[in-house]
C-alpha cells in the first residue's frame, strides 16, 4: 500500500472513530479520547490526530502546503538505541 493509500484508509478510519468519540494517533497508534487528543481538521474533515502523549514528547509542527498538509514532529528527548545491559 502507498503512502498516499495509508494516508486515505487511516482519514477514512479515524473519521468514523471520531463519530465514536475516540481517535488513533497517527504516532503511536494508541486509541485516545478525542479530550485527549489535538487535532487538525480541514473542511469538516479529520486531518491528523495526535494523543497527549507524543504531543507532549514531540515539538509538532502542521502546515498548509500547495499538496496538503505537512506535519513535522521532532523529539525532545534524545534516542537512545543500544544500551548497556
Amino acid at each position: 500500500m502507498t503512502p498516499d493509500a495509508l494516508s486515505r484508509a487511516w482519514a477514512k478510519q479515524a473519521q468514523l472513530d471520531a463519530e465514536r468519540g475516540v481517535i488513533a494517533c497517527r504516532m503511536c497508534r494508541q486509541e485516545a479520547g478525542l479530550d485527549e487528543t489535538t487535532t487538525l481538521w480541514r473542511n469538516g474533515h479529520l486531518v491528523y490526530a495526535l494523543c497527549d502523549r507524543c504531543a507532549g514528547a514531540h515539538d509538532v509542527l502542521m502546515r498548509p502546503t500547495p499538496d496538503g498538509i505537512e506535519v513535522r514532529a521532532r523529539s525532545r528527548t534524545p534516542l537512545i538505541v543500544g544500551g548497556h545491559g
